[in-house]
């Protein structure tokens, strides 16, 4: 009878697996409305962080108060993220169809240090919770702060989040390979890996 107690280390690996799949459909929904995404990013590293402390009731619980605590602060932060990340995106499209002359290849350099300098930022801002105490500029310079002096754990949590990115780039049959993963687990599985490599790192 031992071997089937709720204790079994494999129904308590499956217990966080199914919490991981939850907070990855959670995410999502709360996604759905680009200005809430912000919120929905913080609560779903947040939700990890108290599972890794083992202070979590539930992961639906946990979630939804990370998310309603962070809404109204993380809405104005997130657009100015998503917004200069859509002009930065479109810069480096329209560069790239543009004439092959000098000028256009320094402001495609520029537009890609930025964007390079964007996904740094953003794997501190709304993961490590750096919005929430501080202002907007502060928030920037303090996740800038962060990414700096934890470079390699930082480049590795880019290239995580770039995973379905490049996927997507890679066409058709990469994005049939990756999507039925991110719509289940995939996010919730980069953000708990995240977690794990920020407990790591100096803050």
């Amino acid at each position: 009878m031992k071997k089937l107690s709720i204790d079994n280390p494999f129904f308590e690996f499956m217990g966080k697996v199914g919490d991981v799949m939850i907070v990855n459909i959670l995410f999502l929904i709360c996604s759905v409305p680009i200005i809430t995404m912000g919120a929905s990013v913080f609560a779903m590293y947040e939700t990890f962080r108290q599972m890794g402390e083992d202070t979590y009731i539930s992961a639906l619980k946990t979630f939804k108060e990370a998310f309603f605590s962070s809404i109204k602060k993380s809405i104005p932060i997130w657009l100015l993220c998503f917004i200069s990340a859509a002009v930065l995106v479109f810069d480096l499209m329209f560069i790239t169809r543009a004439a092959d002359i000098a000028l256009w290849h320094i402001t495609g350099m520029v537009a890609g240090c930025l964007m390079f300098l964007w996904l740094l930022v953003n794997c501190w801002l709304f993961p490590a919770a750096v919005f929430k105490d501080m202002g907007i500029k502060e928030a920037v310079k303090r996740s800038m702060f962060l990414a700096s002096v934890n470079l390699p754990y930082t480049l590795l949590m880019v290239l995580l989040n770039l995973i379905p990115v490049v996927c997507f780039m890679l066409g058709e049959y990469f994005i049939s390979l990756i999507a039925p993963i991110y719509f289940v687990i995939g996010f919730a599985a980069t953000a708990l890996i995240n977690t794990k490599i920020i407990g790591r790192c100096k803050t």
